[in-house]
């Protein structure tokens, strides 16, 4: 019968292996809405917009059930935490996810960078309706002319 410990410690390996996944996932899902927001193709970043949020949901629950596993075992919510914990994993297998766990993080990385390329470019696309438009305090470029 396995211990709560042990069970604790499988909960988080298989975390892990999940999280790489789902940020994959997540990471071709940035770079696909990229494309489609390049486009400016609202259907298809309409069709994406709900995946994406399913993989941030799944990751965020995840890393909050990581939070609970670590002060389960009284360490800090933090890198020398997950450090810790994860030394309470036997050879070779702790290398490995010591490995996965730092792969993770570069992934979550990449994703936060994508997600701010394509919020820069959502705000760029917003500044260029605005200005074609017309701020309600200037003259419109498109509004009709009283000549």
């Amino acid at each position: 019968r396995m211990t709560q410990r042990a069970r604790l410690l499988q909960v988080i390996e298989q975390d892990i292996q999940q999280d790489g996944r789902d940020c994959l996932a997540l990471r071709e899902r940035l770079q696909e809405l990229y494309r489609h927001l390049l486009a400016r193709d609202s259907a298809q970043i309409e069709a994406l917009n709900p995946h994406i949020q399913a993989l941030l949901d799944a990751v965020a629950g995840r890393a909050q059930r990581r939070s609970r596993v670590l002060r389960a075992f009284h360490l800090p919510m933090d890198a020398d935490g997950m450090r810790t914990l994860l030394s309470n994993y036997t050879p070779p297998r702790r290398e490995e996810l010591q490995q996965e766990w730092q792969q993770l993080g570069q992934l979550t990385a990449q994703c936060k960078r994508l997600n701010e390329r394509n919020g820069k470019l959502l705000a760029m696309h917003h500044d260029i309706l605005s200005q074609l438009m017309g701020d309600p305090r200037q003259q419109p470029v498109y509004s009709r002319q009283l000549y």
